[in-house]
């Protein structure tokens, strides 16, 4: 069984600890990725609250996520894997 990696991430000023199995390099992909979208958001609407910023971020995640995962399936059943 994999071991799990601690990961501290300093998001808005905040301490995040992060346990699962993905590498420090991905976690500071990920860190820098969402502070870039977060930045982003701040900029756009100042006034949004920390909180607001990051339901919107959830949403946005979750809206990709679902994208990706239609287009997966549909190239798996044109490779006849689905």
């Amino acid at each position: 069984m994999e071991e799990k990696n601690r990961y501290k991430a300093l998001i808005e000023g905040r301490v995040y600890t992060i346990v699962g199995h993905r590498s420090r390099e991905h976690m500071d992909a990920v860190v820098q990725l969402l502070t870039q979208q977060l930045q982003q958001l701040k900029e756009l609407d100042p006034n949004l609250t920390q909180e607001d910023r990051a339901i919107l971020m959830a949403i946005n995640a979750i809206s990709d996520q679902i994208t990706k995962e239609e287009k997966i399936s549909v190239l798996e059943k044109k490779l006849g894997l689905g």
